[in-house]
């Protein structure tokens, strides 16, 4: 049996090498952190799961229809059980995030940070929801794309936002953005 190529794979590849470029890149950040005798607090443990964390899903979300549909599944099955796969991960991620971070770190995270990351993160969700259900448009890679695109984005963008603090001993800019 000859599986065909689905629509919007070299997208999918091409996403998941970004995505573990930026996981290991950050990973050497980290360890050119450590050679400064600066140890690792609960702040820059956070921020060093959540970079890995979304290098990780993204390349996981990009390669799972890829997966499927070596494993025999028909292309409406791949998107469907794809989204699925990746709305149930979003959700678990996201209901259990307040508990893995208040066991590393103390302190809220600042509402300013949060809330556009879950009103995004939820809006995906439903676009997943209805790709799994096949409701109200026919099932396709759209939303796994942006999914995993928007899991990489919001790694970067901490990264990005969270550089300064990777090279001080405080987490002032945890509590003061």
């Amino acid at each position: 049996m000859e599986t065909m190529e689905l629509l919007g794979s070299a997208y999918l590849y091409t996403l998941a090498t970004l995505a573990m470029t930026f996981a290991g890149f950050c990973a050497i950040v980290i360890v050119l952190r450590q050679t400064t005798r600066h140890g690792i607090s609960g702040f820059h443990l956070v921020l060093t799961r959540l970079y890995l964390e979304s290098g990780l899903f993204s390349a996981a979300f990009c390669m799972s229809p890829p997966l499927l549909a070596l494993c025999g599944l028909t292309e409406t099955a791949v998107w469907r059980t794809s989204s699925a796969i990746i709305a149930t991960v979003f959700l678990c991620f996201g209901a259990t995030y307040p508990m893995r971070r208040a066991a590393i770190t103390t302190g809220p995270v600042p509402r300013a940070r949060w809330m556009p990351i879950a009103s995004v993160s939820m809006l995906v969700v439903v676009a997943l929801v209805s790709n799994a259900a096949g409701f109200p448009y026919r099932p396709t890679i759209g939303p796994i794309a942006v999914a995993a695109t928007w899991t990489l984005g919001c790694g970067a963008t901490v990264f990005v936002l969270a550089l300064n603090a990777v090279w001080t001993d405080t987490a002032e800019t945890e509590t003061d953005r």
